[in-house]
């Protein structure tokens, strides 16, 4: 009878065990139903979520086929600069064709080619006019104020003769350049790639805008400098007598030698604007690829890598130094020439800023010219010296290798970058880098300082001188 109550005990808490089992098996059921719904419902979301910001990323902004092939970019320097070595075309500079294709390849250069006859006709021209200023400069008094007009055409002459050198070496250059790209680090991400081509159109783009609103304020005071001191009662006449008075000063007034003066005029403003803007340009490329290999550097910072690592990027870093010495010795008169022009330059300009000016118009084009002429000095000093800068940001991830990871391979590494001069140079005679900003400075200052103890307040509207005297 004991027995009894024991077993009723057993099937209460079995019937209860049982009971309570099969809820717990109906709530999971239900929880699991609830948690798979509740799961595809967020995938679901997530999924939509992504295909709208994908089709966003895709229509956001809507870009031509154009535009799209443009933003494209492969980050390489024959694409970032074809551009621009087109507009120099248009200019009589640089005659290679080929330069807007994709490939390095591309690229020829040839006597017979229209462009080159374009080039070796507008030489001839310079070659001409220069004449005509030496003669010009020859028979009146000279003095350093005087001699603007030969030091300003014979600059340009130089540059149309080494530009016309240098594009038939440029095809060759491009491809020893397209070889170095191809074996750095690649960019991991398009807005890498189209980083350089960008900074260089915008180089061109702002140069080209201010160079043309120079030559507008120019022609708005030779305008007025040209009714002020009339010859003739036709205005244009006299425009084209003031502004191109090395031609009529052994010819008399005819307007086909006008319009050639004119047009001789402007395209020599533009390439003495466009030799500077080409150091830019070719001090850009030059750092970026620096960069690009300081980049991949920077990403295994304090890392543990194996010597063949630091193998593969030191002989990197010696291709590039290979490659800034090829271009050196290919651009170094053109750096040459713009420094000096730009120096004698600056200080005429500042000899002259002594001299009360005649006009309003004088004195904004006066004054314009000279901040420009500053700035685009400055500016083509820094973006060459960023080219010894990158070379020498190497020696700061190279410091940072671990103990562990120390072998030979980064210690020749390391003696190389420190031994290296690396940066573009004017002929070899000086190098760019940051102290030459300030070597400059001094030397303007010293130079200014000696011509003011002999200058003389002169009248910038001396109708018996040249214009651009």
């Amino acid at each position: 009878m004991k027995i009894l109550p024991k077993l009723e005990r057993k099937l209460r808490r079995l019937r209860k065990k049982v009971t309570r089992t099969s809820l717990v098996r109906k709530l999971d059921l239900v929880h699991e139903s609830a948690r798979k719904k509740a799961f595809q419902e967020s995938c679901e979301t997530y999924k939509n979520q992504i295909k709208t910001e994908y089709e966003l990323r895709n229509k956001v902004p809507k870009l031509s086929k154009s535009n799209k092939e443009a933003f494209i970019s492969d980050g390489s320097f024959h694409q970032a600069v074809g551009r621009v070595l087109l507009v120099a075309e248009f200019f009589a500079m640089m005659p290679v064709k080929g330069v807007t294709g994709k490939h390095p390849s591309n690229l020829s250069f040839s006597w017979r080619n229209i462009r080159t006859c374009f080039c070796v006709v507008f030489i001839a021209s310079s070659v001409v006019n220069f004449g005509l200023s030496l003669f010009k400069v020859l028979n009146n008094p000279i003095s350093f104020n005087s001699i603007k007009p030969i030091i300003f055409r014979g600059s340009v002459l130089l540059v149309l003769i080494v530009a016309l050198k240098l594009a038939r070496q440029w095809p060759q250059l491009m491809m020893f350049w397209h070889t170095v790209e191809k074996d750095l680090p690649q960019y991991k991400t398009q807005l890498g790639k189209w980083k350089m081509g960008h900074t260089i159109s915008m180089v061109m783009l702002v140069g080209m805008m201010l160079s043309f609103a120079e030559h507008i304020l120019s022609m708005i005071s030779a305008i007025n400098y040209a009714s002020f001191c009339n010859r003739t009662a036709d205005p244009i006449q006299n425009y084209f007598l003031r502004t191109n008075d090395e031609i009529f000063f052994v010819a008399s007034y005819s307007t086909p030698l006008a319009l050639w003066g004119k047009f001789q005029n402007v395209y020599s403003t533009f390439i003495w604007n466009y030799m500077d803007m080409f150091v830019m340009i070719v001090s850009i490329g030059l750092a970026s690829k620096f960069r690009q290999l300081n980049d991949d550097l920077r990403n295994f910072k304090g890392l543990n890598m194996s010597p063949t690592y630091w193998s593969e990027r030191r002989i990197q870093y010696r291709n590039i130094c290979i490659l800034c010495d090829k271009m050196d010795d290919a651009i170094s008169l053109i750096t040459m020439v713009s420094f000096s022009n730009n120096l004698y330059f600056i200080c005429v300009q500042l000899l002259r800023s002594l001299n009360t000016m005649p006009s309003v118009a004088h004195a904004v084009y006066f004054y314009f010219s000279l901040i420009f002429l500053i700035g685009r000095t400055l500016a083509v000093s820094l973006y060459s010296a960023s080219v010894h800068d990158e070379s020498r940001l190497t020696l700061r991830y190279l410091r940072c290798v671990p103990k562990e990871s120390w072998c030979p391979e980064v210690k020749r590494f390391t003696e190389e970058v420190i031994s290296d001069q690396v940066a573009l140079s004017g002929m070899k005679f000086f190098h760019l880098t940051r102290k030459l900003v300030l070597s400059v400075a001094g030397t303007i200052v010293t130079y200014e300082l000696v011509l003011i103890q002999f200058h003389e307040d002169n009248d910038l509207w001396d109708c018996d001188q040249s214009y651009y005297s």
